[in-house]
């Protein structure tokens, strides 16, 4: 970092500074997204708990209100006062590490936080379908990858760290724009042209939680949303497939859970990974609403100009440090946005 760019965040660091773009987000709501969660013990590498720490103590000594998801978007339908600043938090796909070490950490400081499962996975259906890539990746001894399928055709050369994550990367794009179907064909060839053999069940560092964690952390004060069976990109998926993954997430979460939120996350959650399609089937369910992981800020206008813009509810990734996580809440964020237009 620059010694501009250092002295910058240095400055909005300074809550008598930050506090004067507060007025910017009078209206709007600030939602944090998060996944993995460091524990060296299970060789999980994930966000920092020590960060989360330093900002959610942040937050609770410059008096921001951190508010549920579910309070969030009866606030964006105009149900109470004006959000104004608030911070939401999420976090999505229902790792172990989600209940042991966040669960925690949220809990010391008495921090609502709604976390979104892909129910087939707590019920030991399955392992995520990145993590099967990353895994072959990671054991393959081979020194080149070749396929040749109809919706694939690579070639990967293996020859140190940085080869085997660009490939890795690569191989995961371009299973997220194939159909799910084919998406799965492909990382079972992979496999095969690794020489790795899958496990029937997630190693340690890829496990979930149990639906007896989420229960527990439930008293803690985490709520939970559906993020259907199998973790899908929806819109890869055959209308049948998408339906039967959002209805049966849905009604799995209600029978395992006290409080389940009737807020529904989109898998991979990019503009293109769901479509009205989606959206009619979460209405006739008669769910709140809907979040996504592309990047903005909660805001009550599209509830009241878009007849769905409480299924479009956006997100920022929660930052790695405390001055970028300064400029989103302070109003900062907003305000650059409103100049880029």
């Amino acid at each position: 970092m620059g010694l501009g760019r250092a002295l910058y965040y240095r400055i909005i660091s300074a809550s008598g500074v930050a506090a004067l773009f507060r007025p910017a987000l009078r209206d709007c709501a600030t939602i944090f997204m998060l996944h993995r969660f460091q524990d060296p013990n299970r060789g999980i590498v994930g966000f920092d708990p020590a960060q989360l720490r330093r900002g959610l103590e942040y937050l609770r000594k410059n008096k921001y209100e951190i508010v549920s998801l579910e309070n969030t978007f009866d606030r964006l339908a105009r149900k109470g006062s004006a959000l104004r600043g608030a911070v939401a938090f999420t976090i999505d796909d229902g790792y172990v590490d989600q209940a042991e070490i966040a669960g925690r950490v949220f809990a010391e400081y008495d921090c609502p936080v709604t976390t979104f499962l892909t129910t087939g996975f707590l019920d030991g259906h399955l392992w995520f379908w990145w993590d099967k890539i990353e895994h072959i990746f990671s054991k393959t001894t081979q020194k080149s990858i070749k396929m040749s399928l109809p919706e694939l055709n690579l070639s990967y050369e293996l020859g140190g760290h940085d080869m085997r994550r660009k490939a890795q990367e690569d191989f995961t794009q371009r299973c997220k724009v194939i159909a799910d179907e084919a998406k799965h064909r492909s990382i079972v060839c992979l496999a095969e042209a690794a020489g790795v053999q899958l496990p029937e069940t997630p190693p340690q560092q890829y496990a979930p939680m149990s639906w007896d964690q989420a229960r527990l952390c439930e008293e803690r004060g985490m709520t939970f949303g559906p993020h259907t069976v199998t973790h899908p990109i929806l819109s890869r998926a055959s209308p049948h497939q998408s339906k039967q993954e959002i209805e049966e997430s849905w009604v799995r979460l209600s029978k395992e859970v006290r409080h389940p939120v009737a807020i529904f996350c989109y898998p991979n959650g990019q503009w293109g990974d769901f479509s009205q399609r989606e959206i009619d089937v979460l209405q006739k369910l008669g769910l709140q609403g809907a979040v996504v992981g592309e990047p903005g800020f909660a805001d009550p206008q599209p509830f009241a100009n878009d007849p769905v813009g409480r299924f479009k509810v956006m997100r920022f990734g929660f930052p790695e440090t405390l001055p970028r996580l300064v400029q989103y809440v302070s109003g900062i964020e907003r305000c650059k946005m409103k100049v880029r237009g």
